[in-house]
């Protein structure tokens, strides 16, 4: 039942969206295309805006061209210490005015000269006025917003009057009375649709004129459009703080540059945007419809397939978990039905090739064992081999030492003192001959009987280092390398690890013989000027290094006939095969030598090294 719904499953949702997928590309391009629609409209708006913007703007530049005329009437009077201002440019002044009510004439201290026309009480703006100061300090002319006064809302227009060294001595302003049912003519110039309005902010959010419907916005609105006063940048779109209870609104503001306002035009977003008139709100039901639809023609296209895919799926289940009975039933002569009578034919191949394979497992596994017990007789045989090996290891090295030893005692005991003896005679007949006069030509004898004595010391030390005995391996090392070297004029260098491995006597034996054939070599055949010798305990292993830079030879190149074999080299080698070590030499003509033993220790040594540590840690 699970892969019957499954294919059920994929039956529905592959013709489910070979019906939606269409539709949907479909609606998505049309979409796409309502976008661009609104996007052109958004921008309809906005050069709307602009347009109401810019005229609102121009004709504010003629009132402020009106007052710099009169501002350059008045810059003569107001220099005189008694200013006599004549009115009659004021009151011809007025009829120019688009948006200015009244004008005023303010000495430096922003007291009251001339108002035309003359009322009760004053329109000019308070002294204090940033705006004025800031006008008469910089000589700049300036448009207010709206500013609270005498309980009424006013906003001005403002221009220097200057003197001959352009210094602000006074301002010419006029005053724009608020009226919300003014209706600016650019405001006029829009064509609104129902509903709509069209509103004049300035950048705190006071409203200076507007269509009908202006003053049914909320603050929120207000300051949305103050912002695009303050922020001198056209902007639209749908603003959710315009949005009134019934409808969502559509805003396109546009900053009036000569002065702190902003224009903003306000429409239902119905009557602007495409895709709130043209994307019904059925549209989701209409698109659950189409998704049944489907499904009811994918039900029953599935439900002819997966009745007998069903059977072919519980007897595929049961012959891979191991059970190939009963037969698969005939399912007839389509597709399905070739497909179960395949089943059928490997169903019977896989009975006859499981039993099979038990019977080659049996057999496998009976080999397996005859396999292991071979194996297991072979590593005994190899652990008794190496154990032989070590043991040969303990022999060859004790009875090679065992004869040196015997063949020092001999030097040291019998030759040495035969050779001590001569040397005396010698010296003997040497003081008798010397007495009588004679010529003594046994002083070359005695210095071969004494060269052939300290020969035969050298030998003693060779076969047997007492240091060795006495001092361990890296003294007895540094002592050999110094004993052979310096006398031959060549710089040693020794670097000794700080901890000396606890080593059986014929590991100790083994490794100083190593050292000492590679010294020797050094010192007959190197011509070295410097030599480098490091001992140390590196990851378990003792690692030795002797390199020199002698003039070295190619270890790997062939040698002439009757050449000899470098059997020394052949000896280090091994000797560390002996410890189950390596032995690696590195030499090039020119270039020195360098050899590398490295022995894995034993792992006695290693934990007494550790405790050795511990201990002086």
């Amino acid at each position: 039942m699970r892969l019957s719904a499954g294919l059920g499953f994929r039956f529905h949702v592959l013709l489910a969206l070979g019906m939606l997928v269409p539709a949907a590309f479909v609606a998505i391009i049309g979409l796409f295309r309502l976008r661009e629609l609104d996007d052109r409209m958004l921008h309809g708006r906005e050069e709307a805006a602009a347009l109401v913007s810019a005229r609102l703007q121009a004709e504010l530049g003629v009132d402020l061209e009106v007052l710099q005329r009169l501002a350059a009437v008045s810059r003569g009077p107001l220099g005189a210490a008694t200013p006599v201002v004549d009115a009659t440019p004021f009151r011809q002044g007025r009829a120019q005015f688009h948006y200015l009510g009244g004008v005023f004439l303010l000495d430096r201290d922003g007291r009251v000269l001339l108002e035309e026309p003359q009322r009760e009480r004053s329109v000019a703006p308070s002294p204090d006025l940033p705006e004025l100061r800031a006008v008469l300090d910089t000589a700049k002319p300036a448009i207010t917003g709206l500013v609270r006064a005498d309980g009424t809302s006013r906003a001005w227009a403002l221009v220097a009057v200057t003197d001959w060294e352009g210094r602000a001595v006074g301002a010419v302003g006029g005053v724009l009375d608020h009226a919300l049912s003014h209706e600016p003519r650019p405001l006029s110039m829009l064509s609104l649709s129902p509903g709509g309005t069209a509103v004049v902010v300035d950048s705190h959010g006071g409203i200076l004129a507007g269509t009908s419907g202006a003053a049914d916005l909320s603050d929120a609105c207000i300051q949305r459009i103050a912002e695009a006063a303050r922020g001198r940048q056209t902007t639209a779109g749908a603003w959710a703080e315009c949005d009134s209870a019934s409808a969502s609104v559509v805003v396109a503001a546009a900053p009036v540059l000569v002065a702190p306002w902003a224009v903003a035009v306000i429409e239902p977003a119905e009557q602007v945007l495409a895709t709130t008139t043209l994307m019904p709100g059925s549209l989701p039901l209409l698109a659950l419809a189409l998704i049944l639809i489907a499904g009811a023609f994918a039900w029953g296209t599935a439900r002819s397939v997966t009745r007998p895919v069903a059977t072919l799926t519980a007897a595929a289940e049961r012959i891979a978990g191991g059970v190939f009975e009963p037969a698969i039933p005939d399912l007839g002569d389509d597709e399905v039905g070739r497909l179960g009578n395949s089943l059928e034919d490997m169903r019977v191949a896989l009975s006859e090739l499981v039993a099979e394979r038990a019977r080659h497992a049996e057999e496998l596994e009976r080999r397996v064992a005859e396999r292991t017990r071979e194996l297991e007789i072979a590593n005994a045989q190899l652990r008794e081999r190496d154990e032989a090996r070590a043991k040969l290891l303990r022999m060859v090295i004790t009875a090679q030492e065992d004869e040196r030893k015997r063949i020092a005692r001999e030097l040291h005991d019998d030759t040495t003192q035969k050779l001590a003896v001569l040397v005396m005679g010698v010296e003997r007949a040497a003081q008798a001959l010397r007495q009588e006069g004679r010529p003594v030509p046994l002083e070359e004898v005695k210095q071969l009987a004494v060269s052939a004595l300290d020969e035969v010391h050298r030998l003693i030390r060779d076969l047997r280092p007492s240091v060795l005995d006495d001092l361990g391996l890296y003294s007895a090392v540094r002592w050999y390398a110094e004993n052979t070297l310096s006398p031959r004029g060549i710089a040693l260098r020794c670097e000794l690890g700080e901890l000396e491995p606890t080593l059986p006597a014929a590991w100790d034996i083994a490794l100083f013989r190593m050292c000492q054939e590679a010294v020797n070599n050094v010192a007959r055949h190197a011509q070295a000027e410097t030599v480098l010798i490091q001992l140390g305990v590196e990851d378990g292993e003792l690692r030795i290094e002797i390199e020199d830079d002698g003039r070295g030879f190619e270890p790997d190149a062939p040698r002439p006939e009757g050449d000899r074999l470098h059997w020394g080299l052949i000896g280090i080698r091994e000797r560390a095969e002996l410890l189950g070590g390596t032995a690696r030499i590195e030499s090039s003509p020119g270039h020195g030598t360098r050899v590398e033993i490295r022995v894995r220790l034993p792992q006695d040594a290693v934990a007494a090294g550790r405790r050795q540590a511990a201990g002086e840690g």
